[in-house]
């Protein structure tokens, strides 16, 4: 029934793949427990060293025999390159790409070698363009999701995209059950990306003080800020990003800012104002569980769902 378009793509047996989630993914054992239960898993390549990025790939190889992928968030034309390097020579077949700088030609870097090119697109406009570049398909993802993030809503960001080009779409943003994956279904897209929800999870590389945040925040206790790179991205809040966001519209001086900012971005991840990337579905989220049984739990409710609004349409 959730064999799509995406699955031959990816030679995945469920259309869900798993966001990077940048320094706090899990790596290698969030990304192998997500491709072993049939999805997508997808390590983080942003802070690692060359050593460091193909020891991931290794060790994820170790732990899985089924596709995964690896993440390129386009800062500059240096790290494009220096990545792309280690992914051309490790054989690494599939990569999403995140936000960043738009000018780096990361998809016809990496078409140039064969590999599937998955880029995570805010807006309609980018989304034709990674078209025009050769992507093999788009992630449209609405601003509701965590890490970097767009101004449109996932709602009409996804119909609008799956409209606008000709490649399959991939729905984030918003996602985090089989709710989530049926609605995307009903748009027009072929699959989803979670990231927060696959944060919640025994594999992943949250500390323990974030997992607790994941599961006390609520839907209106994230925000997104330009803090961290520039631009914005959404965490959960803390009394530190709610005092830099008093002291801009007081009208503080940059300096002043960015000394806070500085501080924010520097803080330990056990401490109790520990930065927290996450999108608005985190009020969803009771429990963590494994990343396997996550998979199998949102195949087997979308299922019901499907059945159930089968049953609602009568015979015929």
């Amino acid at each position: 029934m959730f064999h799509t378009q995406l699955c031959d793509i990816l030679g995945i047996r469920y259309p869900i793949i798993q966001g990077a989630l940048g320094g706090i993914s899990g790596g290698p054992q969030l990304a192998a427990a997500v491709s072993n239960a049939g999805g997508l898993g997808v390590l983080a390549s942003f802070n690692l060293t060359d050593k460091q990025l193909r020891e991931e790939i290794a060790r994820t190889r170790s732990l899985t025999d089924r596709p995964f992928g690896l993440n390129i968030f386009a800062v500059n034309a240096a790290f494009v390159k220096r990545v792309a390097k280690v992914i051309v020579e490790e054989g690494v077949t599939i990569v999403t790409t995140g936000r960043g700088d738009p000018r780096q030609p990361v998809v016809a870097l990496l078409k140039e070698h064969g590999i599937t090119v998955l880029p995570v697109v805010p807006t309609v406009r980018h989304a034709v363009r990674m078209e025009a570049e050769g992507a093999d398909a788009v992630i449209a993802s609405g601003t509701e999701a965590g890490g970097h993030v767009g101004t449109v809503c996932s709602l009409p960001l996804i119909p609008q995209v799956v409209d606008a080009v000709s490649i399959p779409v991939v729905a984030a943003g918003g996602i985090g059950d089989a709710r989530g994956l049926v609605a995307a279904l009903a748009l027009g897209a072929c699959g989803v990306q979670l990231g927060t929800r696959f944060l919640a999870t025994h594999e992943s590389g949250a500390t323990l003080p974030q997992k607790r945040r994941i599961l006390e925040a609520t839907e209106e206790d994230t925000m997104p800020t330009p803090i961290f790179s520039g631009k914005n991205v959404r965490v959960i809040r803390s009394p530190e990003l709610e005092e830099w966001v008093r002291m801009q519209r007081g009208g503080a001086a940059p300096q002043e800012l960015e000394a806070l900012a500085s501080q924010i971005r520097q803080g330990r991840r056990d401490s109790p104002g520990v930065n927290t990337t996450a999108g608005q579905i985190v009020g969803m989220i009771k429990d963590i569980e494994s990343a396997g049984d996550l998979v199998g739990k949102m195949i087997d409710e979308a299922t019901l769902i499907c059945q159930r609004l089968n049953s609602l349409a009568g015979p015929g």
